[in-house]
């Protein structure tokens, strides 16, 4: 609650200067829940579909060096990233004996879940238009793309057309629905 007789801090008088009011929404609509519960969904989903690309893309090495250390530096990461968060500070703190690790780390912690999630759309999305194209050819489909073929440069470059249109999708669905996310 803002008490009316109190000066606003310069922060406070600059964002009413531009119209906003300094707040901290912390509920979530059921559109917002459902997002981010999808997002995580998508993360696991995304083990299944890069074990199945680093299989037939890396074979049994990609396997057995590849998963283990990026699952130890996943788990690494994880460990160390509820501290880091100012909004899971007291909780974290208090259940686990974890310190906050900083500004450094929350740093590093926001640039790996970064690159996480542009690895893990990318891989989803890739495994996506792997099957998509699969679908399609059992169909023999002839729609702009022959999927008819069995080439295998052909199947090769209708994924990867596949996998841009998925791309392409996903990013437009980002950019022009973003007032979804605040309903």
């Amino acid at each position: 609650m803002s008490d009316p007789g109190r000066t606003l801090t310069a922060d406070e008088a600059r964002l009413a200067a531009l119209g906003y009011k300094q707040e901290l929404n912390r509920g979530w609509s059921g559109f917002s829940n459902f997002a981010i519960s999808l997002t995580i969904i998508c993360v696991l989903s995304g083990c299944f579909t890069t074990y199945g690309q680093a299989w037939n893309d890396g074979g049994p090495i990609a396997i057995s060096i590849g998963w283990p250390v990026i699952s130890l530096l996943v788990l690494w990461s994880g460990f160390r990233w509820p501290s880091s968060l100012p909004s899971t500070r007291p909780p974290v703190a208090s259940t686990t004996g974890v310190q906050p690790r900083g500004v450094r780390w929350a740093w590093f912690t926001g640039w790996f879940n970064l690159l996480g999630l542009v690895a893990i759309v990318a891989a989803v999305d890739y495994g996506c238009a792997s099957f998509l194209n699969s679908v399609l050819q059992i169909y023999n489909l002839n729609f702009i793309l022959n999927f008819t073929t069995t080439n295998t440069s052909a199947v090769l470059h209708h994924t990867f057309v596949l996998f841009f249109l998925i791309l392409a999708a996903h990013s437009l669905i980002n950019v022009f629905s973003s007032h979804l996310f605040h309903c």
